[in-house]
């Protein structure tokens, strides 16, 4: 199993500003592909997109590639398809542990010692639990944890509030971080997918990812509700499609940075 990693550097066409975006910052979603009965099995293929403006002129920027994976686990090439600048370089990757797969909670991760920054991983033992307390008594250093550990928080909110969480592996998730059930008191099923975007304050969650959840809930097997969790905030035209233009307001909810920081002081 692999994922994609490294940073993308680009130059802004209006003034030449050059930005560097972690790839851990992308918007990764993974738009399924056909089989190859006579050749090497399933082909996958995947957009990796980061929207921002440009810091010295304001451009709007679109950070994106498509990329191929063909066969299972070996990424056959990437194609550089952004506007508003020129990238320098493309995504690479880089290949997982076979331990990194689909888990159930609770499985503990990480902790933060009481004197230093949790990023500091030669000091991090296994409790999601004490991170979550620290976070929300010094919620500045929340946009330094990393995607994944931000994922494991939110589940591991939802499972202390009653939930059956999975979290999904740390690749081709197909909008769905997390998986959550909740039964109530009448035996009723509730089934949600959580999408976690641990983003920069400065760079807004996006109306495109939007729609791509919205598409997600529609599917066969699909969620009842949809749940994008995220350290910044969202477009006015993300929020105008989740209440406006969706099928129903009840289809997707949109939680931004204060909102988490409530949770988190409420676990």
């Amino acid at each position: 199993m692999w994922t994609f990693d490294g940073d993308i550097s680009s130059s802004c066409d209006e003034c030449g500003e050059v930005h560097v975006v972690p790839i851990s910052d992308f918007n990764n979603e993974c738009y399924g592909g056909e089989y190859h009965q006579n050749g090497m099995g399933q082909e996958n293929n995947y957009e990796l997109l980061f929207e921002f403006n440009c810091t010295k002129c304001g451009s709007e920027i679109q950070l994106k590639f498509d990329a191929t994976e063909y066969p299972v686990d070996v990424l056959s090439y990437v194609i550089d398809n952004t506007q508003g600048a020129s990238c320098e370089n493309k995504p690479d990757i880089k290949y997982l542990p076979e331990h990194e797969e689909i888990y159930l909670f609770p499985e503990p991760k990480l902790i933060i010692s009481e004197s230093r920054i949790i990023t500091d991983v030669g000091l991090l033992s296994s409790n999601i639990p004490e991170l979550i307390r620290f976070l929300s008594q010094n919620p500045e250093y929340l946009h330094q944890i990393s995607p994944r550990e931000f994922e494991e928080i939110i589940a591991e909110i939802f499972r202390s509030k009653g939930f059956e969480v999975a979290l999904t592996a740390s690749t081709r998730d197909g909008g769905k971080d997390i998986i959550a059930v909740h039964r109530n008191e009448l035996g009723i099923d509730t089934k949600y997918f959580i999408e976690c975007k641990r983003y920069a304050q400065s760079n807004k969650v996006g109306v495109e990812l939007i729609r791509s959840l919205h598409g997600v809930r529609n599917t066969k097997n699909g969620p009842n509700k949809v749940i994008l969790a995220t350290t910044s905030t969202f477009t006015s035209g993300a929020i105008d499609f989740a209440q406006n233009q969706a099928t129903s307001e009840w289809d997707i909810t949109l939680k931004d940075y204060h909102d988490i920081l409530a949770w988190m002081r409420s676990y």
